[in-house]
């Protein structure tokens, strides 16, 4: 049967069903397109600033991520030290209807981190605050297992070693490792108040606050209901004191040596990465171009799809 008569032939909710899948594959299309495009232009046209004599606003720097003072991040799955991470945890499950058995993977735990560290150049320090970032990591892995909670991670992972791996749990993670060349764009601005190491000791006694007052931090942090606080549940306590710390620096006026680059007001995008600009920017451009092939044929064989069914053209 040609793909001709298949078209005529469908029954109509079959039709109908591959027709809407044609038409939001093409509105998607030409969203990303114009969205990767306009990122593309946004990293091409920003100026880069060095971070001592950076004007408040939004701009972008490139330097070296780096780890700040106190307590160290790791990743929850390979306990590997990073400034950031991100995870899922998928179990699979099989369903028996009718003598067959079908499989899919549940996701039972996911996390991103939110803790602060550095982007350094040869100027200065910046403090990233990557919570609401768009990530590009130098760490991708994924892999299999039997247990929930790995405690391990491979050191590299290719499409055959995520086929061949076995396991009833499949994890993903991404990191950005100490020291990766990173680049930034986002909202910059001086905090108020005086050091960095002001800031730290500001997180230590809200910390050492919030201790003395067992009840209440259990009651807003106690997620998993076992009356205590664990390892995942401590390191929110500790982002959740950053945030509000680093909100009570935003309303003081005084000179200070800190800087911060965080998530931006009206829409703008706030892009973390380890891939320098230049090649970024052609990144969005390829990704852009490759939307919009994607729209033009979608679409495209949506139209002659419904004209060829009832000789009409929407």
């Amino acid at each position: 049967m040609s793909f001709h008569d298949l078209i005529l032939r469908t029954p109509p909710h079959h039709f109908w069903l591959a027709l809407g899948c044609a038409a939001f594959t093409s509105a998607v299309s030409f969203y990303l397109a114009f969205r990767w495009l306009h990122r593309a232009r946004l990293i091409a046209d920003t100026p880069t600033a060095k971070v001592r004599s950076a004007a408040q606003g939004y701009l972008e720097l490139e330097g070296r991520a780096r780890m700040m003072d106190g307590e160290p991040i790791h990743a929850p799955l390979s306990g590997v030290p990073c400034v950031w991470y991100s995870y899922k945890v998928e179990e699979r499950e099989t369903d028996y209807q009718a003598g067959r058995s079908t499989s899919r993977w549940r996701t039972i735990e996911r996390g991103v981190s939110e803790a602060i560290f550095y982007l350094e150049d040869d100027t200065g320090r910046c403090i990233v605050d990557p919570d609401g970032a768009e990530v590009t990591p130098s760490v991708r892995l994924k892999w299999h297992g039997k247990l929930a909670r790995p405690g391990y991670a491979p050191n590299q992972t290719g499409f055959w070693d995520s086929l061949f791996s076995s396991g009833p749990y499949r994890y993903t993670e991404c990191r950005i490792q100490i020291n990766d060349p990173l680049y930034a764009i986002g909202q910059f601005l001086s905090l108020g108040g005086t050091t960095v190491a002001d800031f730290r000791t500001e997180v230590a006694d809200l910390l050492s606050l919030w201790k003395r007052d067992r009840s209440e931090l259990i009651r807003r942090f106690d997620k998993d209901g076992d009356g205590e606080i664990n390892a995942d549940e401590w390191e929110t306590v500790r982002q959740q004191a950053e945030r509000e710390v680093m909100a009570s620096w935003h309303g003081r006026t005084k000179q200070t040596e800190a800087n911060l680059m965080r998530k931006p007001g009206y829409g703008r995008p706030y892009l973390l990465s380890v891939i320098p600009q230049a090649k970024l920017t052609k990144r969005y451009r390829r990704n852009a171009c490759l939307a919009m092939i994607a729209f033009l044929l979608a679409g495209s064989t949506a139209t002659w799809a419904l004209n060829l069914r009832f000789g009409v053209t929407p």
